[in-house]
């Protein structure tokens, strides 16, 4: 999906993250969770046209919409929406620094110098058919009131008009007049005010989600009274702002009436007087009768804007993580359990350097160089790494007491777990270091990301010939439903070699191709063991072993192991070879050398042992034969 959003109607200088139905879709790393092609005009005059845009309008009817700042996605994945367009947050970067209400407010009316504001805010988002509907909620959270003067109208708080003017210097003093006489009080009822006074706010602390923050009117009845301010304020700044605002609609509640003469023309709406007592109001208003001026008065006495401790909640977004380092793995998995394979088990394992990495999108692409085929998305695995150290051969009928596996996982977070010998006898703790399977029962950590493995059990399913691993070989964690198997018919494909697996993050575009390798670990038969080599009585040998089976059907008492493939076959050969001896292919786990051929051989000949299956031979049982 491609869409264009307009973001403001002015300029902006940067755009942060953007949240997509609540969940971070781009972190302050600037890259994005899901794949996509992203661009941002800043709203300059100058700005180009989109090519997107102009593509599918053409270049002579596409707008460039300069003067307004908006965003373009191409081809936005939408899977992880349901295939619908989200619900998007963008946090959007207008000007350098805090601002205020009157800096706010000269934009807005195109007109510098006459708006002033007290509250410092972060940010604010202006919305509303006029920019009376834009502006009103910031003024009357910072007090900001309409004044008159000498330079004409300006938007103004109280506490910018100066210095408090005495009331006594605009009135004419007459014999037997007393201050009391020229006021009239008037006092609301404290049911008349809000108890609680809730301010809500954009939260920085939150990821700007809704924050609020409360405090009591004095005397106030049960009414709360809420205030919806579409800026950005940390907890501490909206809590003095919410107490400043109780403390007012409690002075407010006071007003008087002043009888003053001509002279009080001289005071502009807004300011700030004091009365013979000292008390200061603000002068909110005025009526002219006659000669005698009516001067209307609200008490004031403003808080300071001080920051009061506060917190803002604990916040539920999602981590911003890091841009992460992703590497994907492939092992030639040998035959797990029942049925027997008919194609090779290619496992694709992935993981990130950290948990923000959300896995990778795989292609497979045949020696013939055809088009990449869709394999599926290889989720972040429980535990993937490199080999930190060799690690030499051991024997794989006994517990491996004397190696140890020092291995680096890819994330920090990543952890493994020591067992009991009956868990580890019961198959758990299975990994693949490079095309071998083992166990291991004892997991320590001794370093950052770095675990040392022991208490092993090697070779596993017949993976014998493949212990000896040099440092930087893959190492994975299996029985994990992360872990992605290539499907049979591109295993097929892959079996002989040649082929390639390209992979990108979820959130990118970047290919990386790794080469996969021959496998067939999962087709081949197991090597026979116990062989035997006894004496005909006539000069000759017979030569025994035992079979073993790649399908893994479980112990059964008194019954042989299933054969695994369709027939039994076998083939016998001498090593070094001589000619016209040998070689052998019995279909029976016996074979017997007669008294002539054996004469013939010089001493150090071996015999070697192989099963032929259906697509593979197993590896060789050597036995000394001379």
């Amino acid at each position: 999906m491609s869409l264009a959003i307009a973001l403001s109607s002015r300029p902006v200088r940067a755009i942060g993250r953007i949240w997509a139905d609540g969940n971070l879709l781009r972190g302050t790393s600037g890259t994005f969770q899901e794949r996509c092609t992203f661009r941002w005009y800043d709203g300059s005059e100058d700005q180009a046209a989109d090519p997107l845009i102009a593509s599918a309008l053409g270049i002579g009817s596409a707008s460039a919409f300069r003067g307004l700042s908006y965003v373009v996605f191409e081809e936005l994945e939408l899977g992880a929406f349901g295939n619908r367009i989200p619900s998007l947050t963008f946090e959007v970067e207008a000007d350098a620094g805090s601002i205020d209400a009157g800096l706010i407010g000269d934009k807005l009316l195109a007109d510098a110098g006459r708006c002033q504001g007290a509250w410092p805010y972060s940010g604010y988002a202006a919305s509303g058919d006029r920019a009376r509907d834009a502006l009103a909620p910031l003024f009357d959270a910072d007090g900001v009131l309409l004044a008159s003067g000498p330079g004409g109208w300006r938007l103004a708080p109280a506490s910018s008009a100066g210095d408090p003017l005495a009331l006594s210097d605009f009135c004419e003093l007459r014999r037997g007049d007393a201050p009391s006489d020229r006021a009239e009080r008037r006092r609301a009822p404290l049911s008349s005010l809000p108890g609680t006074i809730r301010l809500r706010h954009y939260e920085p602390g939150r990821d700007f989600q809704l924050g609020q923050q409360a405090s009591q009117v004095a005397g106030g009845g049960v009414r709360e009274e809420r205030i919806d301010l579409p800026a950005v304020l940390p907890a501490t700044s909206a809590r003095a702002l919410a107490q400043r605002l109780a403390s007012r609609a409690a002075d407010e509640r006071e007003t008087s009436i002043w009888h003053a003469d001509l002279a009080a023309l001289a005071l502009t709406v807004g300011q700030v007087v004091t009365d013979a007592d000292g008390r200061r109001w603000r002068l909110a208003g005025r009526t002219v009768r006659g000669s005698e001026i009516l001067l209307e008065l609200r008490r004031y006495q403003p808080l300071p804007a001080t920051e009061l401790p506060a917190a803002p909640g604990v916040p539920v977004g999602a981590p911003d993580w890091p841009d992460a380092v992703g590497m994907v793995c492939l092992f030639d998995l040998p035959n797990l359990g029942s049925p027997a394979a008919s194609a090779p088990r290619i496992l694709i394992a992935g993981a990130g350097s950290n948990d923000g990495w959300r896995g990778a999108d795989c292609w497979f692409v045949s020696p013939a160089g055809a088009e990449p085929v869709p394999v599926g998305t290889v989720r972040p695995a429980v535990a993937l790494g490199l080999l930190a150290e060799p690690l030499a051969a051991g024997s794989d009928c006994l517990f491996d007491l004397s190696d140890t596996i020092v291995v680096e996982l890819a994330n920090p977070s990543m952890t493994l777990e020591s067992i009991d010998d009956a868990a580890l006898l019961g198959g758990a703790n299975r990994a693949m270091v490079g095309r071998e399977l083992l166990q291991f029962g004892e997991a320590e950590i001794v370093g950052p990301r770095k675990w040392r493995l022991s208490r092993l059990l090697r070779g596993r399913v017949g993976t014998a010939s493949e212990m000896i691993h040099p440092a930087g070989e893959p190492f994975v964690l299996l029985d994990d439903p992360a872990l992605l198997t290539l499907p049979d018919d591109l295993a097929v494909m892959a079996g002989a070699g040649g082929s390639t697996l390209q992979w990108a993050p979820r959130n990118g575009t970047a290919l990386t191709e790794i080469g996969i390798a021959a496998a067939e670990q999962s087709l081949r038969p197991l090597s026979p063991v116990h062989g035997q080599i006894r004496p005909d009585g006539a000069g000759g040998v017979t030569i025994g072993w035992t079979r073993r089976s790649r399908l893994d059907a479980g112990w059964r008492d008194h019954v042989d192991q299933p054969l695994g493939e369709t027939r039994e076959m076998w083939r016998v050969s001498l090593v070094p070879p001589v000619p016209g001896v040998g070689p052998w292919e019995p279909e029976l786990p016996t074979l017997n050398i007669g008294a002539s051929e054996i004469a013939g051989l010089e001493p150090g000949h071996k015999i070697e042992i192989r099963q032929t299956g259906d697509f593979s031979q197993s590896p060789p049982l050597s036995l000394a034969l001379t």
